[in-house]
């Protein structure tokens, strides 16, 4: 009887073992406790400075934010422009229309760096937004991560 108490125990430590390792556990990782922009805001001149933009008039270079910094993962990490929001004179349902439309024309290139056409019909205003990092297996939104602030 004794052995087979022990017999029943064994197959039961098996058994629970053999179920813990056909577990799928994610592989990799995502850190973004630290990651951001430095700096955090960019400047888009609808009218650009004759001194200051000479380069970007010249060749209607995009207007480009630094890299995202502080971030790490298991490559490959793609990046992602989650959400855009409109700060500014215009009403709620103004702004809402002003941030779609500026979404639409911001891309993210390798890095997390942002691009915005050096072209556009963006409305004047602050424009706060946030980036989605995703890699096999995870994915986390910084919100909020730059704000882009367009000027006449």
């Amino acid at each position: 009887m004794k052995f087979m108490k022990q017999i029943l125990l064994l197959i039961g430590v098996a058994m629970f073992f053999c179920l813990e390792a056909c577990h799928e556990k994610t592989v990799g990782y995502l850190i973004t406790e630290n990651a951001s922009y430095d700096p955090d805001t960019m400047y888009v001149r609808k009218t650009p400075d004759p001194q200051l933009d000479w380069f970007r008039i010249e060749n209607k270079a995009p207007w480009k934010s630094l890299a995202l910094q502080g971030y790490e993962g298991t490559e490959l990490i793609y990046f992602y422009v989650e959400s855009v929001t409109y700060e500014g004179p215009l009403s709620e349902a103004a702004g809402e229309e002003a941030a779609q439309n500026f979404m639409k024309n911001l891309s993210v290139r390798s890095g997390g760096a942002l691009e915005y056409p050096f072209e556009n019909d963006a409305v004047p205003g602050t424009y706060k937004v946030s980036i989605r990092l995703t890699n096999p297996g995870y994915s986390h939104v910084l919100q909020d991560a730059m704000k882009i602030i367009v000027t006449e």
